[in-house]
């Protein structure tokens, strides 16, 4: 069995609907709140700085073999020249 609570006074409510509420449903926004609108909805919004910061990102490097041997013996003869001058 199931009873649902009802307050006092709850049935006494009349659910009949209100006249100068009714009107506002043939009330037409204005155009230019119209266009307005429209257009910010059209424009991607700026994140802000915390978005902008909590974005994830990401760094691509792309090397071909050839240039990644010439950075070896670039630092390599680097490394040597250092080490040479340091003794």
């Amino acid at each position: 069995m199931s009873r649902t609570f009802q307050g006092p006074g709850a049935s006494d409510v009349a659910e009949k609907p209100i006249h100068e509420l009714s009107e506002l449903r043939d009330v037409q926004p204005p155009a230019a709140l119209v266009a307005r609108v429209m257009t910010q909805l059209g424009d991607p919004r700026t994140p802000s700085m915390w978005q902008w910061l909590r974005r994830p990102f990401r760094i691509e490097l792309k090397l071909s073999p050839l240039l990644i041997i010439v950075l070896t013996l670039g630092l390599g003869a680097l490394f040597v020249l250092i080490g040479a001058s340091m003794k």
